[in-house]
């Protein structure tokens, strides 16, 4: 039988993976756009900032203890493909990168400004070297992250969200800006934690799996669950607390980017001080998302191409290293269109793979898959300025499009009539 120990470190180690770069810079920016609607951007930013990665992890549970098993329904194909993006979004081709970049520019900037290119580099070579140190020893990831990384940044992030909440920056004032719930609910795909969820889950149960040997299957879901609340109560208090200070900072600071806006509110809220104890919180944030990304990415390659974990990792760390010094805001700007055609299949297989015992054909995982892929790619050719006319004034005439949720009648019906088929099919 698993201990409560265990379920705390784990639930711990589980929040510093989530809460990285992305969570750490956008609430604010988000508060800060939406003024005293703050609480209706909240509300869409916490489904699919916290909402959907809870369910990521509970439907991975249920879908099997293989990343494969999460979409291979669809078939082993679309889900080798499927997996594969979604571990280089999360990986060296954007979160690990933006982990690095976040970190440069939330601590360093204030100090060498950001065009010191020679400085950028060094640091982030230090940076990428320290994770390349705690990610070599794949068992060991979990409890080194628990224990030595969390606590630091739980600490950092109380006494910023504290004072913050407590002596307000400046009053919350209307920004007139419309639709806050659907802006909320975009800018969480920015922090990936619904993808990262959905492949962190397999670490988790792999790491339940070793330390209680004979756990009944029940009993892995019930200790994921409860694992994964005490993660959740932690996002959901650093996520409210970012946006409420955020959006007292809109009367009194100008808005010059995420980290450039980052800093300025805990320089107001702290003084000079507060840019090293932002500094802190971010490589708290940054490196344990980093740590925890490069040993999944190191994972799951090792295994698909039979090599060994260790070189996966130093890969992984110099592609990571190359795109980090693109810098924060190009970063932001190239997953923007790709997070907005991903994360509509993300959640519908997610759903799916909550009720995959009463499902037993594969019609309505492809089906609900195609839905949810044709939408989530006319978002994606809008996004970029290249969807035609016709096209986007049908999405526009979608329910539930005023939400961010234009893909969902789509992909049940697309998931329904191919399910029909397939019985047809089978009679």
């Amino acid at each position: 039988m698993y201990k409560t120990k265990d379920i705390v470190l784990t639930g711990f180690a589980l929040f510093a993976m989530l809460f990285g770069a992305g969570n750490l810079i956008f609430p604010p920016t988000v508060g800060y756009i939406v003024g005293d609607n703050w609480k209706l951007a909240a509300f869409g930013f916490f489904i699919t900032g916290i909402g959907f990665p809870l369910m990521g992890i509970i439907a991975s549970g249920f879908a099997g203890t293989e990343l494969d098993h999460f979409s291979d329904r669809v078939s082993p194909m679309f889900s080798r493909v499927f997996n594969t993006a979604l571990i280089l979004a999360i990986g060296p081709f954007l979160a690990i990168p933006r982990t690095g970049a976040t970190a440069f520019e939330v601590m360093m900037t204030p100090y060498v400004g950001m065009g010191n290119s020679t400085v950028k580099f060094i640091f982030l070579l230090i940076y990428f070297g320290i994770v390349l140190l705690f990610s070599l020893r794949e068992s060991a990831v979990i409890d080194r992250i628990g224990k030595i990384l969390t606590p630091i940044l739980l600490i950092v992030l109380a006494i910023i969200i504290f004072k913050g909440v407590t002596t307000p920056i400046g009053e919350l004032i209307s920004t007139g800006t419309e639709n806050n719930f659907r802006f909320g609910f975009y800018n969480g795909y920015q922090t990936m934690d619904t993808l990262a969820a959905i492949i962190f889950a397999s670490i988790i149960l792999k790491t339940i799996n070793g330390k209680n040997k004979g756990l009944e299957r029940k009993d892995q879901l019930i200790f994921l669950l409860k694992a994964s609340a005490i993660a959740v109560v932690g996002l959901a208090i650093v996520y409210g607390g970012l946006l409420y200070i955020g959006a007292t900072s809109t009367s009194v600071l100008e808005n010059k980017g995420t980290t450039q806006l980052l800093n300025a509110i805990v320089e107001k809220l702290l003084g000079k001080s507060g840019n090293l104890l932002l500094g802190v919180c971010v490589a708290g944030a940054c490196l344990t998302t980093a740590i925890g990304l490069t040993a999944t990415v190191g994972d799951y390659f090792s295994s698909i191409f039979n090599t060994k974990y260790e070189k996966i990792v130093v890969v992984n760390i110099l592609v990571s290293l190359i795109f980090a010094n693109f810098g924060v805001d190009l970063i932001v700007k190239i997953a923007a269109p790709i997070l907005t055609f991903i994360y509509p299949i993300a959640i519908v297989l997610i759903v799916l793979n909550f009720f995959k015992k009463y499902f037993d054909d594969r019609g309505i995982f492809i089906g609900c898959v195609i839905g949810a892929g044709f939408i989530g790619g006319i978002e994606t050719l809008q996004m970029l300025g290249y969807c035609p006319a016709t096209l986007y004034s049908f999405y526009l005439k979608l329910p539930f499009q005023d939400y961010g949720l234009a893909w969902l009648i789509p992909s049940a019906v697309v998931g329904g009539l191919f399910r029909a088929v397939e019985k047809i099919k089978q009679k």
